[in-house]
């Protein structure tokens, strides 16, 4: 999920505050969001944060398997992700290589194994963030089969043919050049391998998503899950408020709007989109053609 980061700038924030500059303070950190060489540092700060019991962070999947975990609708979307593996028709040998790309603090990586079974993938968590891998380092120690490396979805540390299954979920919006990840992930899937990919377009990027995996070498199929997005972000709203409420006051102050449609609450902008169908959720289990 692309957004704001509301713990990095607090001291400025603060700052403004004071200074009565609260629109400046919504400008200049859209500024350093839409700064594609800040976003390294804007991640690793992201993830230092009190995120409490929540270990997932894309805008989750409903109905959910499960009904216990807090990030249940989250840890779904992972899940969807490998029914779209197993309904490809592909099957791999135990320990299959397995990588995801921007695995964040590895939460939707663990639901994913969990519900693959035991030994059924030997998996790697790559992020641009440190903080994100440590925590994942010391968080799911308990997994076997399973390690966490710092690295850039634009050059992906792993040799030509390397992976069996590549997985990203809700990041590459966020990327300098989504193009050029596609053709990474080319580069390092195997030929039998799946690229298994979830993302929003906007409406008036419609068929974008479609045109990059084409011209990365791929074969797919685009679902439409964007109705289910939007159950989950109506069902999780209380949580997401809860979550946004351990946000600094400062922030919380100055940019209640901004926080909201990050997290996709009800009633939000980004909320309204999706329902509207003005923004689309897509999912593929893709092949190299």
């Amino acid at each position: 999920m692309s957004g704001l980061v509301w713990g990095l700038l607090l001291v400025v924030v603060a700052t403004l505050v004071i200074a009565g500059a609260g629109r400046a303070v919504q400008v200049y950190l859209r500024r350093l969001r839409d700064d594609h060489a800040l976003r390294p540092t804007l991640w690793n700060r992201f993830y230092t944060l009190d995120w409490g019991e929540t270990a997932t962070n894309n805008y989750g999947f409903a109905p959910s398997d499960e009904d216990k975990a807090p990030d249940r609708f989250q840890r779904q979307m992972y899940r969807e992700m490998l029914k779209a593996l197993r309904a490809s028709g592909k099957e791999f040998a135990p320990g299959a290589r397995l990588l995801e790309v921007s695995c964040g603090r590895g939460g939707g990586l663990d639901a994913f194994l969990e519900a693959a079974g035991p030994g059924a993938f030997e998996a790697t968590g790559l992020d641009v963030a440190a903080s994100a891998v440590s925590y994942c380092q010391k968080q799911w120690t308990r997994r076997d089969g399973v390690t966490f490396v710092e690295g850039s979805a634009m050059d992906l540390p792993f040799p030509d043919a390397s992976i069996d299954v590549l997985l990203n979920v809700e990041a590459s919006n966020d990327y300098p050049d989504r193009q050029r990840f596609f053709a990474e992930v080319r580069r390092v899937l195997k030929a039998d391998g799946v690229f298994l990919y979830a993302d929003t377009e906007k409406r008036k990027n419609d068929g974008r998503i479609a045109r990059e995996l084409t011209e990365a070498g791929f074969a797919f199929e685009l679902r439409d899950i964007t109705g289910n997005v939007v159950q989950a972000c109506r069902e999780d709203t209380p949580r997401r408020r809860a979550v946004i409420a351990r946000a600094p006051l400062p922030a919380r102050l100055l940019l209640k709007d901004e926080l909201g449609n990050y997290a996709a609450i009800e009633g939000s902008t980004k909320f309204k989109r999706f329902a509207s169908g003005e923004r689309r959720y897509y999912l593929t289990a893709a092949r190299p053609a």
